[in-house]
């Protein structure tokens, strides 16, 4: 005879652990349902937070006032600074003025403004559980962040104010500003100061002087006479974004009108060398080239270059002068007219940028002054992809700002560049807010 087991309470146990599995399973998805819900609303909370005080500090209020409007907001969905469920912190960081890198990386602010701020708003708060406390979670924290800027506003000149850029696209191996090895040239710079998107180079002391508290901006540093006068901090290069966003607008489209382009621009004739009133159109080599050796005078005027190629030489005589554009007259049904203010030129991107006046066969758009040729003349010169150079007795009065690409000298030149702001093309920038993370 055989005795069989008994089996009962076998059903019991499976069930148990079948009721222990569906009580965690429920805890699960009510406890982890209720920290999923509160992490999504200290993050809507620390977002309006983080926007609230970027808003703040964009419109120039101190810090203090900035992290108080912080804490409210927060506060008032549900996150108060210091309780038993949660813990607000806002802190700042400096960010420098672009195109100066931040913590290593691009600087994420528009280019020149200033004073810009970044935001950090962190909200940790603590979810009691009902179900988990049965494996001993008594609570869930929650700890999430948002992260804004508040970037300044501008109102100066091109590139921060700089009276030489050198823009040394294409130019890896070589300074974009160079005054030469000869001991005899020599450029005096009043009112601003010198930036380089890649190294800047000076024979001594004497050759470039700088006005204080103006200075050298060199990304790869400040070569010979500059050791001693770099700007403080990491310089940054001006993007090609940057170039592109402050080109005016080409005036010379459209259907010409009584030698007026639809876009504003005036049609120049063949051998012209004085322009008034108004802004003009370069749109051939052979119109640039006219004017070499020749006078040229701007009474009121800009010139806009959309020719691809030109070697413009000023040796022994003749000369850039004169005024630029300053509003009035301008006729257009596309451009207003204020794009082109305080522009005495303006050099379209040929897409091949110039890396040195002669020589290698980058030189496609050059400006050269040689033996006693003279310049004196007013306002923004803007051509980033042309080369600038004086030599011989060469001299450039320059009431105003040059940008090229590559700019030097050397012999006995003397360039003079005296910066006035206000004589100068300003492009002003408003404040600006973002959310990073």
């Amino acid at each position: 005879m055989f005795n069989k087991k008994s089996e009962k309470g076998q059903a019991i146990i499976l069930i148990i652990f079948a009721m222990i599995g569906l009580l965690g399973l429920t805890g699960l998805a009510v406890d982890g349902g209720m920290a999923f819900s509160d992490r999504r609303q200290a993050q809507g909370a620390a977002d309006s937070a983080a926007w609230t005080a970027a808003l703040t500090k964009a419109n120039k209020e101190n810090i203090t006032q900035v992290k108080a409007d912080a804490l409210a907001i927060a506060d008032q969905n549900g996150f108060p600074e210091n309780s038993a469920h949660s813990i607000v912190t806002v802190t700042f960081a400096d960010i420098p003025v672009a195109p100066a890198k931040f913590n290593g990386q691009e600087n994420p602010c528009p280019i020149d403004s200033s004073p810009n701020t970044q935001i950090t708003v962190q909200i940790t708060s603590y979810v009691k559980t009902f179900f988990a406390p049965v494996v001993g979670v008594q609570q869930v924290t929650n700890k999430v962040e948002s992260v804004t800027l508040a970037c300044g506003e501008y109102h100066g000149g091109l590139f921060g104010g700089n009276a030489i850029v050198s823009l040394g696209n294409n130019m890896p191996a070589d300074c974009a500003f160079d005054s030469g090895n000869s001991n005899a040239a020599h450029w005096n710079l009043i009112g601003g100061g010198l930036s380089s998107n890649t190294c800047a180079y000076s024979k001594n002391d004497n050759s470039v002087t700088i006005e204080p508290p103006y200075c050298v901006s060199a990304v790869k540093g400040g070569m010979g006479g500059f050791s001693d006068n770099e700007c403080p901090g990491d310089a940054g290069a001006y993007p090609p974004s940057y170039i592109s966003s402050i080109m005016p607008p080409n005036p010379c489209i459209g259907a010409i009108t009584s030698g007026v382009y639809a876009g504003g621009g005036k049609v120049v004739t063949a051998g012209q060398t004085t322009f008034s009133n108004g802004v003009f159109c370069m749109d051939t080599e052979a119109k640039m080239n006219a004017l070499t050796q020749k006078d040229v005078v701007l009474t009121n005027a800009t010139l806009y270059v959309t020719a691809k190629e030109f070697d413009v030489k000023f040796a022994g005589k003749g000369s850039f002068a004169g005024t630029p554009f300053s509003g009035a007259p301008f006729s257009s049904t596309i451009n207003s007219g204020s794009e082109y203010l305080n522009y005495y030129m303006i050099v379209t991107d040929n897409g091949h940028p110039c890396t040195t006046f002669t020589g290698n066969g980058n030189n496609k758009q050059v400006f050269e002054y040689r033996g006693n040729a003279t310049s004196e003349l007013r306002g923004t010169v803007l051509a980033p992809t042309a080369c600038i150079d004086v030599r011989g007795n060469g001299t450039a009065t320059i009431n105003g700002q040059l940008i090229g690409n590559s700019v030097s000298s050397n012999g006995n030149a003397g360039p003079d560049i005296n910066y006035v702001e206000n004589q100068n093309h300003i492009d002003p920038l408003g404040a600006t807010i973002q959310l990073l993370r």
